[in-house]
């Protein structure tokens, strides 16, 4: 049984490092198959419900108020009509820039705190770390954006450009949080399991495009060529015309119009060019996707519920890390008590298992080691 405080039952790994637990090393080494086991899945249900579970939905609610100041800080952007005085008057414009300077500071500590704990390149090695790293440069720009000038009408390429950026970056923010978002969702049972398929879906979506796009270039070129050859100007709008034209012939809106300008043996060139890609990209390539893609829901939701409880166990470990230590003698935070409660739970479930006798009265060495 365990003796004195509740603490995680760890391991010394053969390789000398740190000692792990049961999770930590179930997630170190990816091994998502122990999750089919009644063990761990317990092991897991119980961690959420006594830690994970309080930890989540403070984290969800801190991050909903984020993304509802900064929402309304984006629909109040051209309230004052970029006089100064006007916008620092906006209530909106003051309330929600309030809110998401005072909310800046723990997310920005959570980032920093990440950084330390598992290094620069470790940290950013996830790419929802980086979206976190540019949401937080992104809402300081937010406020300041009130006080952008009119766009001036002589404006050069590299000032309209800087004033677009700007102009779309409230959009693309609340684009960004919504994806970000996912990670929250992905814990739900109801919708977990559902990501993880739609994760193997993409991934799929992107192996088909980086074969679709010899297709589409060598197809491109040879458009290309012909009007060249033709005589024709870029009137009928080039290389990038082509390419939308050939985009839009795979999503069934066929326009045969691009090849008008070409005549003579040139045009029964380019029909022969335009079904030859209809066939090889819809008839084919397309078909191909759809048959990849019932192929990879069905390998994939057999190990969708294991991947999802990989991911919760994941997430709860990271929680774990990022539970403040109190100093001695301080009193514990909320989640830490929560932590104490689980591992405290797990004592008493391994003392209260009876203790099997042996010869003489000897507890009977399956029943001396520590128990999870």
């Amino acid at each position: 049984p365990l003796d004195g405080p509740a603490s995680p039952l760890a391991f010394a790994p053969l390789d000398g490092g740190p000692p792990l637990t049961v999770d930590q090393l179930v997630v170190k080494h990816k091994r998502k198959e122990l999750l089919s086991t009644p063990l761990l899945r317990s092991l897991v249900g119980r961690k959420w419900r006594d830690f994970g579970a309080g930890v989540f939905w403070r984290r969800t609610a801190q991050y909903l108020f984020l993304v509802g100041a900064a929402f309304a800080n984006s629909l109040d952007l051209r309230a004052g009509g970029a006089d100064p005085a006007v916008v620092a008057s906006s209530p909106v414009f003051v309330v929600s820039t309030l809110a998401l300077l005072g909310s800046w500071p723990f997310f920005f500590s959570v980032e920093s705190a990440g950084v330390r704990r598992n290094g620069l390149a470790a940290h950013f090695g996830s790419a929802w770390n980086v979206l976190d790293a540019g949401h937080l440069l992104a809402i300081l720009a937010l406020p300041p954006l009130h006080f952008l000038p009119q766009q001036p009408a002589d404006a050069g390429a590299l000032e309209a450009s800087a004033y677009a950026v700007a102009q779309s970056l409230p959009g693309l923010l609340q684009l960004s949080f919504a994806v970000r978002g996912l990670e929250y969702a992905s814990l739900f049972r109801s919708l977990g399991p559902l990501l993880v398929t739609v994760r193997g879906m993409l991934v799929d979506i992107t192996r088909f495009g980086g074969l679709y796009a010899f297709v589409l270039i060598g197809f491109a070129n040879a458009f290309f060529v012909l009007f060249a050859l033709s005589g024709e100007s870029l009137d009928y709008g080039g290389y990038p015309r082509i390419l939308q034209e050939q985009l839009l012939w795979l999503l069934s809106s066929v326009d045969r119009s691009l090849l008008d300008g070409l005549t003579g043996q040139l045009h029964a060139t380019g029909d022969v060019l335009f079904w030859g890609y209809i066939v090889l990209s819809y008839f084919v390539l397309l078909n191909l996707l759809i048959a990849v893609f019932n192929s990879t829901f069905e390998k994939v939701q057999r190990q969708a519920f294991n991947e999802w409880l990989f991911l919760r166990m994941a997430t709860m470990l990271d929680f774990e890390a990022r539970v403040a230590q109190p100093p001695r003698g301080g009193q514990q935070n909320e989640p830490a008590r929560w932590l104490d409660a689980y591992y405290g739970e797990l004592e008493d479930t391994s003392n209260s298992r009876s203790v099997e006798l042996g010869v003489g009265g000897a507890p009977s060495s399956s029943s001396r080691g520590r128990s999870i």
